[in-house]
């Protein structure tokens, strides 16, 4: 008498980000996009720090609008500085910004839509009145103004700190310059995300596991922070991708028309800025930095649609 045996298999389950990750990668456009942007970090974080790359603000003037040769790969500009070195400072200083200022943005933006989507009532529609004023002012404006009205108490930061700890000037002035556009352009770019995160709160605080939390007698912080927040995180991640394009484009507008990045530091706007004024004459000047700014805001944008469809199944366009 024969029996038969059957084996039952058992397959592992998948989390949601497993499959996220899974989605994503299926997603060619966006992986490539990843790449494209670490290799792009790397350039402008690592590649400067060896010797094959020349000081950005180190003038020839015997060497002024070079050609493109072993020496310069870009050439240089109208004070014979070298143009790739300026691209890669000025993709860091473009790229601090975008994070820096979506990072300021980002914690503002969820602290103030967690709040106003878990009151509701009569704080929800006052602090949202707060919101719909600023979106009615004009943006561009009010980084204008406020980073003017913080640029002197930046300055004197940095004298301070140069007087009474004795850093090196050309070290910290760079630094705490950008400062002011940090601030302000963080400060004012969380508007959108706070109406998200309301939205996104006001649909969750009502489902049933939160109302568990809340029949067990746990507090309004730890709900918000255990059972709200974190099912927020994959809108928050998504958000966050695609603002930093927005940002970067921001400060590179800013640093076109002499607000931004103070000289002789440059950003990839005031290097199109230059290369605009000089495109007859010298094309390279406006080509190198525009190519390498339009491409970093293509692949970041794809990147953001690859994690919206990949966290967001239904939003997938196919």
């Amino acid at each position: 008498m024969m029996t038969m045996h059957s084996k039952t298999s058992f397959h592992a389950g998948h989390s949601l980000w497993a499959d996220a990750r899974e989605r994503l990668m299926r997603n060619r456009a966006a992986v490539a996009s990843l790449v494209f942007l670490l290799l792009m970090g790397l350039a402008c974080f690592v590649l400067p720090l060896f010797p094959c790359i020349a000081n950005p603000n180190a003038t020839d003037l015997g060497n002024i609008a070079a050609d493109c040769s072993w020496e310069h790969p870009f050439g240089t500009d109208q004070l014979g500085r070298d143009l790739l070195a300026r691209v890669l400072y000025g993709g860091r200083i473009s790229l601090l910004v975008g994070l820096v200022a979506t990072g300021v943005a980002l914690v503002i933006g969820l602290i103030y839509g967690l709040i106003s989507g878990y009151a509701g009532g009569r704080v929800d529609a006052l602090m949202m009145r707060a919101v719909d004023v600023l979106f009615a002012l004009p943006f561009i404006v009010l980084v204008i103004v406020f980073s003017l009205s913080i640029e002197e108490p930046s300055r004197q930061l940095t004298q301070w700190m140069v007087e009474s700890l004795h850093l090196p000037r050309e070290t910290v002035a760079p630094i705490l310059g950008l400062v002011p556009l940090f601030i302000a352009i963080g400060a004012l770019g969380w508007l959108t995300l706070a109406r998200i995160v309301r939205t996104q709160t006001m649909e969750i605080k009502s489902q049933e596991y939160v109302l568990a939390a809340r029949s067990l007698g746990l507090g309004h912080l730890s709900i918000l922070l255990r059972h709200i927040a974190p099912n927020l995180l994959g809108t928050v991640v998504v958000y966050t991708t695609l603002a930093v394009p927005g940002i970067i484009l921001t400060e590179s507008t800013l640093s076109f028309i002499g607000l931004g990045v103070k000289a002789p530091n440059s950003s990839w706007g005031t290097l199109i800025k230059e290369g605009a004024d000089r495109m007859e004459v010298t094309p390279e000047l406006l080509i190198f930095p525009s190519l390498f700014f339009c491409l970093t805001l293509l692949a970041l944008n794809f990147l953001g649609d690859g994690l919206r469809d990949a966290l967001d199944p239904r939003s997938a366009k196919d």
